[in-house]
C-alpha cells in the first residue's frame, strides 16, 4: 500500500505535537532510574496514523494488570467509513518490559502478540483465519510487534499517552483474496491520546 499525502501530513502533525509536548517540559538529558512508580494507566484512547490504512487509526487499550494490556486498533470501517480500501485492524496483548523516567515523561518499551485482520472491501462480522470470508475480501492471521509508549501525567491520574509501534502480520490466505495481497504485512503506527 502506498502512502498518500494526507497520511504523510497526519503522521508529521502527530510527531510535531508529541515532540512539542516533550520539548515544552523538562530537558530530556536527565534520564533517571525508575525509583518512583510510573503512573498506572488503566485505559487510554489514542488516534493517529498507520501504514496499514489511509484513514486515521483509533486505538482503545485496557490494562487489567500493570504490565499487561489488551488493545484493538483500526479505522472504524463499517461505522466511521465505508471505503473499500485495503486496511488492517489489530487485536493484541501488550507486555510492558520496564519503565524509564525522562523529565516528566515515562517511557515504556513493550512487546505485543495477537492477531490482525486484513480487509480489502466491506468488513463482515467475525474473523476468518482459514479462508477469505464469504465475499473473498477479508482474512485474519497472527501478528507480533514492539512499541515504545510514552506517558506524561497531567492531573489527578490523567496522562497524555503516545505510542510508536511496529509489527508484522502473517495472512496465509491473503493471496486468495479477490485482490491478491502479500501474505506478510508489516505495519508501523504513531498514535496520541489520553488515558487514566
Amino acid at each position: 500500500m502506498s502512502m498518500d499525502p494526507l497520511f504523510s501530513r497526519l503522521m508529521a502533525t502527530c510527531a510535531l505535537l508529541w515532540g512539542g509536548l516533550v520539548w515544552a517540559n523538562e530537558p530530556v538529558d536527565t534520564v533517571e532510574a525508575a525509583h518512583e512508580a510510573a503512573p498506572r494507566n488503566y485505559g487510554n484512547l489514542r488516534i493517529g496514523g498507520s501504514l496499514s490504512s489511509r484513514h486515521p487509526t483509533i486505538c482503545l487499550e485496557l490494562a487489567p494488570l500493570d504490565r499487561l494490556s489488551v488493545e484493538g486498533c483500526g479505522t472504524g470501517s463499517g461505522f466511521l467509513h465505508h471505503d473499500p480500501e485495503p486496511e488492517i485492524a489489530h487485536f493484541r496483548a501488550n507486555v510492558k518490559l520496564t519503565d524509564w523516567k525522562v523529565g516528566r515523561l515515562w517511557l515504556q518499551p513493550r512487546l505485543s502478540a495477537g492477531f490482525a485482520e486484513l480487509q480489502i472491501g466491506e468488513d463482515g462480522s467475525g474473523f476468518d483465519f482459514t479462508g477469505t470470508g464469504a465475499t473473498g475480501v477479508e482474512t485474519a492471521g497472527p501478528e507480533m510487534g514492539a512499541s515504545l509508549r510514552a506517558l506524561m501525567p497531567v492531573a489527578s491520574g490523567v496522562e497524555l499517552v503516545g505510542e510508536l509501534g511496529v509489527g508484522a502480520a502473517w495472512f496465509p490466505n491473503a493471496p486468495q483474496l479477490v485482490q491478491p495481497q502479500s501474505s506478510w504485512q508489516p505495519s508501523a503506527s504513531l498514535t496520541l491520546g489520553v488515558g487514566f
